[in-house]
């Protein structure tokens, strides 16, 4: 069991049937998967040197892709032009991860181009070391309701033109009409046709059309017969008079339909043919039963997303069989980019990057008139402008590095990703806008937004930052997609990643109510509520939860006198919190909880709620009362409310590994960081060898450690006993 490896242009056929019920299986029978649509590629377009690979099971054929070889130890996907996504059959990716030591020769990369997400696997599973970068922006039309709905809600400007065109052909030429075939039998003559109008115009000129003669026209044409057979390829025309001015390439299954390719008659331009085609094939497929989704497979510009209901970056994903060789690939090829630009090979860009913009602050965004509702605090406060916008002003007011890169489609933000910019001495370094008010970082991403934009954000703020030698990021979810963008990122920038430990987190899943709660907790605990609330209720204590803006001013003054009175130390900001809380109370989102004797206050806890999630951010209690135990009393009230009114599913104990925090929750995780370094620079370099050889000796020294304990323990003896 395992994978086996075979010469995909003789093998392929013979294991066409399991490639297209993996197909159906894993993608609904994704069309340009389909072995009908991959053996005329291979037949046409294979060298004889791409490698089938199979993975088997016990339960049978479980991952099929397809690879050629390339330099050596370099792997990467079958991927001719004519291939718009390319096919990677595996229920899970992990198994990738045995694949490059069944690969011949010692490969050391695979990359494979052209993924689409929605039919692909879950590539952030892997443990592999790996860079995603933006092939395409493809887009699509999900026919929900019907066509007069839909193109009811497509731009005025596009509307607008499309009555025109068909206004101007009307009057100015003989009928429209469009043919749609769909035998087998007419499959090379209409493609035949769609190379005469193809090769007229300027893939003609440029010799990348098809053509019966050549190897293109010949895979169109048997591919699309094979699809033909069952009714699943379709050649549109749209003729004018019984000149035919417009062609398309369609082929589908029981769920969507792929439009291949497409040409129009350039001497005609002015009445858009093109465009009316497509039309034409757009309202012919709301009408027909089952409608099915359209799929465009090409790289929009913003003219063709204006007919899309919904668009998708295609992916290129290169991975790694180790991290020692994705860093060896970033430092030749940053060595490379930086021998190049002091030879002047390439020019210097006043902005590397097209479609990012930067400003100050959240203000600045405002100004520019940057639509940032969707990324007003409602659920998570910390992944909201709101957030970064009172971590500026309360604790970086004067620091000049602060920036906000964005990435945005008329001026509806994607990703906004928050930095500082700061120098010390010759190290210039990036790294998050965050600090210990923070308890989980990450780039704030549009419901549409794409985290693929995360790499252009980083290539911008080291443009800005000209010589940085560090980027830093925390604290982060190590699970998280964003974890992973920002990784990727790093390593497509070429600089060297690693991760960092920040903090355990303890949080509690919400499973029944209150009582159910408690029942499961320890029967210290469950004492300890019971004796405290008794003592505390009978020499008249109280307990408050505010949670509104009423009399927020007087719960601010009485949350900071309690703070001031605890064991903690004093607030160096001490406007962010009083802020926070204003800022909470205005939203729904504050659970301000007092534990009250008499007219003193003994204790004080700020909660969050949002999104079903209540987050513990500050406790503090007067230490003159703790035979009270005024947190735990606090905490009980708080908890009961959270999970009877608030109807939480997650309490989140935030930062820190604090033994009392493991009494009240049920599971513990981890935050981490990311610090890389920049290997062109030589400072950057220098830090990044620091950063390898502290790892390395990291073990040596932990063991030198407990060897020196021990050594101290059999000198010294054992210590006294502890009373009780």
């Amino acid at each position: 069991m395992g994978w086996e490896i075979h010469t995909a242009k003789t093998a392929f056929a013979q294991f066409a049937e399991a490639w297209d019920q993996l197909n159906a299986s894993l993608y609904d029978g994704h069309p340009l998967f389909d072995s009908r649509f991959m053996g005329p590629l291979l037949d046409h377009f294979g060298t004889g040197h791409e490698r089938l690979c199979i993975h088997r099971t016990d339960a049978g054929i479980s991952g099929a892709l397809i690879l050629c070889r390339g330099r050596i130890g370099e792997w990467s996907s079958f991927h001719p032009s004519q291939l718009q996504a390319t096919p990677v059959l595996l229920a899970d990716a992990t198994i990738l991860e045995t694949l490059f030591a069944a690969l011949p020769g010692a490969p050391w990369t695979i990359e494979l181009y052209a993924i689409d997400p929605r039919y692909a696997p879950d590539f952030s599973r892997l443990t592999l070391p790996q860079i995603v970068t933006p092939h395409a922006y493809t887009i699509g039309i999900q026919p929900t309701a019907n066509f007069t709905a839909y193109w009811d809600n497509r731009p005025k400007k596009l509307t607008a033109n499309l009555r025109r065109y068909f206004r101007r052909a009307e009057a100015e030429s003989p009928p429209l009409h469009v043919s749609a075939l769909g035998d087998a039998a007419e499959m090379n003559a209409g493609v035949g046709r769609y190379g005469t109008l193809e090769s007229a115009g300027w893939k003609g000129r440029a010799g990348t059309a098809i053509s019966c003669e050549n190897q293109q026209g010949a895979f169109y044409g048997e591919m699309l017969g094979r699809f033909a057979l069952t009714g699943q390829a379709t050649v549109y025309e749209l003729y004018v008079g019984e000149h035919l001015a417009a062609s398309r390439l369609v082929i589908g299954n029981d769920h969507m339909v792929v439009c291949l390719k497409t040409a129009y008659d350039e001497s005609m331009a002015r009445f858009a043919p093109g465009r009316l085609l497509l039309y034409r094939l757009i309202e012919e497929q709301f009408a027909l039963p089952g409608r099915k989704t359209i799929e465009f497979y090409t790289n929009a510009t913003s003219d063709q997303q204006e007919w899309a209901t919904f668009g998708c970056t295609l992916q290129n994903i290169q991975l790694f069989r180790r991290p020692l060789n994705a860093a060896i690939f970033a430092v030749s090829r940053a060595c490379r980019q930086r021998l190049r630009s002091i030879r002047g090979e390439m020019p210097v860009e006043d902005s590397p990057t097209t479609g990012v913009a930067s400003c100050r602050s959240i203000d600045d965004l405002r100004a520019e008139q940057y639509d940032l509702g969707e990324f007003t605090a409602t659920e998570n406060v910390e992944a909201s402008t709101n957030w970064f916008e009172l971590l500026q002003n309360k604790v970086y007011p004067l620091d000049p590095g602060v920036r906000f890169y964005i990435t945005a489609e008329k001026k509806r933000p994607r990703v906004i990703l928050p930095f500082r910019l700061t120098t010390n001495g010759s190290a210039r370094t990036i790294e998050s806008l965050s600090n210990y008010y923070t308890a989980l970082y990450a780039p704030l991403v549009a419901r549409d937004g794409d985290l693929l934009d995360v790499q252009s954000l980083l290539t911008a703020a080291v443009h800005d930052h000209k010589g940085a030698q560090v980027m830093r990021f925390g604290p982060m979810d190590p699970d998280s997609h964003a974890y992973s963008a920002l990784f990727s990122g790093l390593r497509a920038n070429n600089w060297i990643p690693f991760r960092f430990f920040c903090f355990g987190n303890w949080f509690l899943r919400v499973e029944g109510t209150w009582d159910d709660y408690l029942k499961k907790r320890r029967a210290t605990l469950r004492s300890s509520i019971r004796r405290a609330c008794k003592k505390f209720a009978a020499e008249g204590g109280t307990l408050a939860i505010v949670t509104t803006t009423e009399q927020v001013e007087q719960a601010i003054a009485e949350f900071q006198a309690i703070y001031s009175a605890s064991w903690k130390k004093p607030e160096p900001y001490p406007e962010f919190v009083p802020s926070l809380i204003r800022h909470l109370a205005v939203r729904g989102m504050l659970r301000l909880g007092f534990a009250r004797l008499g007219e003193q206050t003994i204790a004080a806890q700020l909660w969050i709620v949002g999104g079903r999630k209540a987050s513990i951010y500050k406790v503090a209690y007067h230490e003159h009362f703790s035979a009270y135990s005024p947190g735990t009393l606090l905490t009980a009230h708080l908890m009961q409310h959270v999970i009877e009114s608030d109807k939480v599913e997650e309490v989140d104990y935030l930062i820190g590994d604090d033994e009392y925090k493991r009494r009240w929750m049920s599971d513990r995780r981890e935050r981490w960081g990311i610090v890389a370094y920049n290997p062109a620079s030589l400072l950057g370099f220098a830090l990044l060898i620091k950063e390898v050889g502290g790892r390395a000796l990291k073990p040596t020294y932990q063991r030198m450690r407990a060897l020196c304990r021990r050594v101290w323990t059999r000198i010294s003896g054992p210590g006294p006993k502890e009373d009780g």
